[in-house]
């Protein structure tokens, strides 16, 4: 570049700066009266940047109302950084002016005061007076100051509102997540979620705190168009309640109040949750103490084991838990201590005693049925179900059976168990039941089947050569047996005592020569029936084409004696049966009470055996 080019270059600028500097205020005044702010700002601001010129009075006047103007446009919250800088800025230029202007301003300058031109109401003059104008900048001062100092407080408060309650949201929206049902929140809660919903309690409460503060300060400033109220929504509907978006910047403000559900399950945690834990812990080392009890060389009573969850337990872990994992680890271990006592002799002497058939026969059922309960449970013991569970219940599952690996290997040692066992007892309980399904005679050449009917269907003829047609069992497991002999060439009916060792106690004949039936049909029927104390008291029915002696009953005492047999023409299989106790009499219905009426002239409706064994 020339020098001479350098040169025409300085001259230029130089006389845009003098244009400038030579710019009258009066020009400017006029822009900003008619509002024109975006030509007037920049060329007022370029004026007062004139040392000189900085410090006349009224450009710093009009500098101060301007961002007055724009503080008051801008909206409290939503515009903060704006409002802030706009009010420091006002606040800047209005001291100024307060310190510049005095009487000799006014009286020079008078026309830039015309906004003050007003009748004094003593004198009744008309005029500019420095105290109105001194007036007005104090109160723009101080409303500005205010709206400097409560704003920041508006912020920061606001600053605190946000924070804490996005925490909480944030805290709420991932339970929600991470547990579908809030029971399911609560039985999983240790200290880690405790110490949120504590925080959540806290946060909620400084939140509150920190409203009421820009409320108050709200009010402070002055300022129009922002006066927030807060409404707190109850959280009712878990999942659904407590996760939609809240603007705080809003007048009528509504929050969901997180605090007081977060306070709500902290207190169920804390009173029932914990509670119902600890309750759990206590009652697994009580089954299994029971348990070790059986080891030694003590008796324990039956009715000092638990054979069931407690009743209140039960109803506390559903409230919580739809699957309780403790509610198997119980049942696994209130089995074991059910079989231990029944299978151990010192616990149990009864269990040695083979004789006592039907005994034998409940309790290898039994046995079955509990390792069955026992595998049942133990099958459960998989994951991620224990995973899900010793989150549950850390203090049980850690505490008692050593954390996951530990119900692995208890579902591993039970599996071994239950089938172990099963084998024996199952094999026990098929030799007893078929045992339990004959008398015997002490020197063994003869036997009586024992279930005449199993499933509604009669047992075979061919099965013994004592036909079994019904049976009847009393107090003391000794089984009452009536059928029909075919061992001897004669028949005969046969009445019997078996006891619980299925020994044939007695066996009494009953003549058949009399009796009407088939033998090649076999439609033979018969039951046990109320009896006189001290007797036993049975009938045997044929169904003949005639009702020609096809019926008979027979009655013996306790010893097998044969007190009396009857014959009886029965129109039908007996209905019904009924002792009269005070005459000591026997009436077999053929229709039932309620159906007498529909009996026609010459049919028998029932028959009559008293207490010698006529039949009338």
């Amino acid at each position: 570049m020339s020098k001479f080019t350098k040169s025409i270059l300085i001259l230029l600028c130089c006389t845009v700066f003098q244009q400038v500097q030579a710019q009258k205020y009066k020009d400017i005044f006029a822009l900003l009266e008619a509002k024109n702010y975006d030509t007037a700002i920049p060329m007022l601001r370029s004026y007062l940047s004139d040392k000189k010129k900085a410090t006349e009075a009224n450009p710093n006047l009009r500098m101060g109302l301007y961002y007055e103007e724009l503080v008051a446009g801008y909206h409290l919250v939503k515009d903060s950084t704006a409002i802030l800088e706009a009010a420091d800025s006002s606040l800047k230029y209005l001291v100024i002016a307060k310190t510049l202007i005095d009487e000799k301003e006014l009286k020079k300058n008078d026309e830039f005061y015309q906004m003050y031109y007003r009748r004094d109401l003593r004198t009744g003059d008309f005029g500019i007076k420095l105290s109105d104008v001194q007036l007005d900048l104090d109160n723009k001062i101080k409303a500005t100051s205010n709206i400097v100092s409560n704003a920041r407080q508006i912020y920061k408060n606001l600053y605190v509102i946000n924070s804490n309650y996005t925490f909480c949201k944030s805290s709420y929206a991932n339970i929600v997540k991470n547990h579908s049902q809030e029971k399911e929140f609560l039985v999983h809660a240790h200290k880690p979620q405790m110490d949120t919903l504590d925080l959540m309690i806290t946060y909620m409460s400084d939140v509150r705190n920190a409203f009421n503060k820009v409320r108050e300060a709200v009010s402070l400033t002055g300022v129009k168009g922002y006066s927030p109220e807060l409404e707190l929504k109850q959280i009712r509907s878990y999942g659904k309640d407590g996760l939609s978006e809240v603007n705080f910047y809003a007048n009528d403000v509504e929050a969901w109040d997180y605090g007081t559900w977060a306070e709500s399950s902290f207190k169920t945690i804390e009173r029932d949750v914990l509670t119902l834990k600890q309750e759990l812990v206590d009652f697994d080392k009580k089954l299994k103490a029971q348990g070790e009890s059986m080891n030694g060389l003590a008796t324990v009573r039956f009715e000092t084991l638990n054979t069931k969850i407690d009743h209140s337990l039960i109803r506390e872990m559903h409230d919580l838990d739809n699957n309780p994992l403790p509610e198997k680890l119980f049942n696994i271990q209130i089995g074991l201590n059910l079989f231990d006592f029944i299978t151990k002799p010192l616990q149990n002497p009864r269990i040695e005693d083979e004789m006592d058939i039907d005994y034998q026969l409940e309790i290898t059922d039994s046995l079955i049925h509990i390792l069955d309960g026992i595998g049942k449970n133990a099958a459960t013991l998989v994951e991620p179900y224990i995973t899900v569970g010793k989150k549950k219940y850390a203090s049980l599952v850690e505490g008692e059976y050593g954390g996951d690996f530990g119900l692995i290997k208890l579902r591993q040692k039970m599996e071994t168990f239950v089938k172990t066992n099963k084998e024996i007892w199952e094999k026990k309980h098929q030799a007893v039941d078929l045992k339990s399904k004959w008398g015997v005679s002490v020197d063994g050449k003869d036997s009586l089947y024992l279930a005449p009917r199993e499933d509604g269907v009669y047992a075979t003829r061919y099965l013994s050569d004592f036909y079994t047609v019904a049976t009847m069992k009393d107090d003391s497991s000794n089984t009452y047996v009536i059928g029909i002999d075919f061992k001897d060439k004669v028949d005969h009916g046969f009445i019997a005592k078996v006891n619980n060792a299925r020994q044939i106690v007695w066996k009494e004949k009953i003549t058949l020569k009399s009796f009407n039936y088939d033998k090649s049909d076999l439609l033979v029927y018969g039951a046990f029936v109320p009896a006189q104390s001290g007797m036993v008291t049975a009938y045997l029915y044929s169904v003949t084409e005639k009702p020609h002696h096809n019926m008979l009953a027979v009655s013996t005492d306790f010893s097998g004696k044969v007190k009396w047999i009857n014959h009886i023409d029965a129109p039908r299989q007996p209905v019904q049966v009924k002792l009269n106790d005070i005459v000591k009499e026997t009436i077999f219905y053929f229709v039932a009470e309620d159906k007498m009426d529909t009996i026609g002239p010459g049919e028998v409706a029932y028959k009559v055996i008293d207490r010698t064994g006529n039949v009338r």
